[in-house]
């Protein structure tokens, strides 16, 4: 018989492959069937948005602080097209300001302790604005149908003291394992409202649960905690199928993972064919 146990707790998922996407009515822990939730699949059409490796940029090195609303005394978000695209001082566009403060050196942006934007990242910068700032696709075809932004607006600020709230979005399996006496975990991971919100931020409130059925058959209901952070000690078989439930809908993962390690795969921008965070159905 496949058991069940609840956890509500802290940190990092199991995942690397492919979509958590829209499922039929899925029985919850409890017994009751949830509704079909739907992953949000944007339209093609013209180009609207920002270029995919543009906004990659945006969200690994600004997007923390200049998101939507924007934190820790930033003055404007840098999320979207029309963000990049809005006046600035002078008239000039924002991308352009953002692009002299990467490369300015008496007040960089990210400023320290943050790591300056590589090299690269300013070329793929500087030519997307010297080409006078072209649209691009890449939110149009984002599965998660979502910009970057951080949905509650809150920061974990705590450094790495020990919490069930401590550092969201990150890869909690693989820290854990460079920090001796740190709890080890056999799955964590976090849930978020998006598909794309920094690392630190703030996820899910609470309402998510996600499911876990190891090879065994046995089952895992890990409760999402206040910031979206969930995790298990326990043993667990390999490989693993996941879904998520909230408010009675459900979002299931596509393929079977063979690590419990969530964001590592689920990150901001997503790797390894993930597409970016796990996110409510």
């Amino acid at each position: 018989m496949a058991k069940t146990m609840v956890v509500a707790t802290a940190l990092a998922c199991a995942s690397c492959g492919t979509d958590f996407r829209a499922t039929p009515p899925v029985a919850a822990p409890n017994g009751d069937a949830g509704s079909a939730g739907s992953a949000g699949s944007g339209s093609a059409g013209a180009p609207d948005g920002l270029p995919c490796d543009v906004q990659a940029i945006l969200i690994d090195r600004c997007t923390s602080c200049h998101g939507n609303p924007p934190g820790d005394g930033a003055p404007m978000p840098l999320v979207t097209y029309d963000d990049l695209l809005a006046p600035g001082m002078g008239g000039v566009p924002i991308a352009q300001r953002a692009l002299v403060r990467m490369t300015t050196a008496a007040m960089p942006m990210p400023p320290a302790p943050a790591e300056p934007v590589a090299a690269s990242e300013i070329a793929t910068f500087q030519a997307w604005v010297d080409a006078s700032l072209p649209p691009g696709t890449c939110a149009a075809d984002d599965p998660l149908d979502a910009g970057p932004t951080c949905t509650s607006g809150r920061y974990w600020t705590g450094g790495n003291e020990g919490s069930q709230s401590m550092h969201p979005g990150d890869a909690c399996i693989a820290c854990h394992a460079a920090n001796a006496g740190a709890p080890v975990f056999a799955i964590a991971g976090t849930v978020f409202p998006t598909g794309h919100e920094p690392d630190d931020c703030d996820g899910d409130s609470g309402s998510a649960t996600v499911v876990i059925t190891d090879a065994n058959g046995a089952t895992y209901a890990l409760t999402a905690n206040a910031v979206g952070n969930f995790y298990t000690t326990s043993p667990v078989a390999f490989p693993i199928h996941a879904h998520v439930l909230a408010n009675g809908e459900a979002r299931e993962m596509a393929n079977p993972q063979t690590s419990g390690d969530c964001n590592a795969c689920h990150t901001p921008t997503g790797a390894n064919m993930a597409p970016g965070r796990i996110t409510l159905p």
